[in-house]
């Protein structure tokens, strides 16, 4: 990762090492874990799991380790070794009271956060890295809009911070650190997505599930592009791919939990009306997406006929990342009822549900904020939110704001 790129996500690191013995950071390859390890601690003993000289010194013997080596100890892709999670355990126990001992990183790796909750629950805080939030890409200041969700009048205080081309480049080719500092070499995005996509599947699925059918699972992910921001069917994935249901709802929790693809739930507390429980997803990077249906050029992206649905993810991921970057506890979801009312994310927060819609256009008819003001209403809401690409912040009605994405 290109240092002259600074990451939110240090201060928040180095918020939980000082309240945790240990953190771990997660996630899929490529988005700049190792860097931040090393930035974080600079002056941590750093080990790679995946340097066979590392591997056996801490393999070998994990618990003689951490016991003869000082801290405050960094390693990297500590999933490759299940050994050394016990052995965690016993190190932090021996001095349970100093925090910031041990920083880790795992990649693609539901086993990692299965020894994590085993071995280490209440010892250790867990930390996803994103793709770049676009502020980071941008280099620009953090928006004030996550300050202000307690207190909604001041959104319309808000300052634009990009130019909305800026974002339609960025939602074109994608976050991942590579793709955001060479954006302007087409032949680089297309080799480095292909050889992406190449590693995922022959370094991570085939190691982690040599029993999957990896062609089946390819075609999968296929579907899974094209069925962005949509509601999942397992039933109808099951027919196309010629396989059980229960074998599409193991390669969901595969691809989501190697952080490829999210899932939303659909928020069904608090109503009487008949609702669509089927979950919704999308992929949580847009490079994917603008791969497989060669989009190589905002103008491109704007003429998709998908284009409101790969937006739509697009701004969810930055809302999503800067809530957990700044450690604002929250769990997200969408909204369908049978007759089709629709939200398109809702955030469930210390400050209540804040429903929020997200238009691709800039302008908005009142006949489509009905299922959002239906929504405040019925579930008491302080107040709801309008995402689109105008250019200025205002209340559409008493508990409804715009807010354009230039401003996020």
């Amino acid at each position: 990762m290109n240092s002259n790129y600074p990451r939110e996500l240090e201060k928040t690191i180095k918020i939980l090492l000082e309240n945790f013995p240990c953190v771990c950071l997660l996630g899929a390859r490529q988005v700049g874990k190792s860097t931040l390890l090393k930035k974080v601690l600079p002056k941590g003993k750093f080990y790679d799991l995946e340097l066979d000289s590392d591997f056996q010194r801490i393999n070998d013997n994990p618990d003689f380790f951490l016991a003869e080596t000082k801290g405050p100890l960094i390693i990297d892709e500590a999933q490759l070794s299940p050994k050394l999670f016990p052995a965690l355990r016993v190190a932090i126990d021996r001095n349970r009271d100093k925090n910031g001992q041990f920083l880790i990183s795992g990649s693609s790796s539901p086993e990692l956060i299965r020894n994590i909750s085993e071995s280490l629950a209440g010892r250790i805080a867990s930390l996803q890295v994103p793709t770049f939030s676009w502020d980071e890409a941008q280099r620009t200041a953090s928006s004030k809009f996550y300050d202000y969700i307690n207190n909604p009048e001041k959104f319309l205080k808000l300052k634009t911070l990009y130019k909305r081309n800026d974002l339609y480049k960025l939602c074109a080719y994608g976050l991942y650190p590579e793709l955001v500092t060479k954006s302007k070499n087409q032949i680089f995005r297309e080799q480095w997505i292909e050889n992406y996509f190449k590693n995922y599947i022959e370094r991570d699925i085939r190691n982690l599930f040599p029993n999957l059918q990896i062609e089946t699972y390819k075609r999968f992910i296929q579907m899974l592009i094209y069925a962005n921001a949509d509601i999942i069917n397992a039933s109808n994935f099951a027919k196309s791919l010629d396989v059980s249901q229960p074998t599409v709802k193991n390669y969901l929790e595969i691809v989501e939990g190697t952080f490829i693809w999210r899932k939303l739930n659909s928020y069904t507390k608090n109503t009487t009306k008949r609702l669509i429980k089927m979950p919704k997803g999308h992929m949580q990077d847009t490079a994917f997406i603008s791969s497989k249906l060669n989009i190589n050029s905002t103008e491109e992206l704007l003429n998709q006929p998908s284009f409101g649905k790969i937006w739509e993810s697009f701004v969810i991921e930055q809302l999503i990342k800067k809530f957990q970057v700044k450690l604002i506890k929250s769990t997200f979801y969408f909204y369908r009822t049978h007759h089709q009312a629709e939200i398109d994310f809702i955030i469930e927060s210390k400050v209540g549900l804040i429903p929020i819609e997200i238009k691709s256009g800039t302008r908005i008819e009142n006949k489509s904020l009905i299922s959002l003001k239906n929504f405040i209403e019925e579930h008491n809401c302080k107040y709801g939110i309008v995402i689109n690409n105008g250019d200025e912040v205002y209340k559409i009605s008493e508990k409804i704001y715009v807010i354009p994405a230039i401003y996020l």
